[in-house]
């Protein structure tokens, strides 16, 4: 890996490089490590290592064992991660031309791309007052996260945002 900055900011470039590091620390190629965890592939352990995924919590445990991470590590980074691409989109930092009242809001249903990370196929305006919940379906589904994930990352946006 080189020092580029990975695509998704510095939690998700930490925790990119953090299982990295621990599989080559503990010995492991990633199809070993794969079978650990309970994959039948190695395709998204690399995708873990290079920043273009972020594992699934259900793996947390699996990851944490096999690699020696301390137990809670991956999900704080995961929150981080997840916090950090939130404020990018709510930001307009995310490459995306998303006008202020706007939501990412898919036009095709179930249109996702490869490596499973859907990309929006439209934006749809968003009623002005609509608040959190009103933009928080379509934040869940651009950050491939529940709802009601995307209510608390976009709340933890607001208050930092107002201090």
């Amino acid at each position: 890996m080189t020092g580029a900055p990975l695509p998704g900011g510095p939690a998700a470039g930490e925790l990119a490089r953090l299982l990295r590091r621990k599989r080559i620390e503990t010995g492991q190629s990633m199809r070993v490590l794969a079978r650990r965890i309970g994959l039948s592939a190695h395709s998204p352990v690399s995708d873990y290592e290079q920043g273009r995924r972020l594992p699934p919590p259900d793996l947390d445990g699996a990851l944490e064992a096999a690699l020696e991470i301390p137990g809670g590590t991956l999900a704080r980074l995961r929150r981080e991660a997840l916090a950090e691409r939130a404020a990018a989109i709510l930001d307009g930092e995310s490459g995306e031309s998303a006008e202020p009242g706007e939501a990412y809001v898919p036009a095709e249903p179930g249109g996702a791309s490869p490596r499973g990370y859907r990309r929006p196929r439209a934006l749809l305006p968003v009623a002005p007052g609509a608040g959190l919940g009103g933009a928080a379906p379509a934040l869940g589904f651009a950050l491939g996260v529940p709802a009601a994930l995307a209510v608390v990352i976009l709340w933890g946006a607001a208050r930092r945002a107002a201090r």
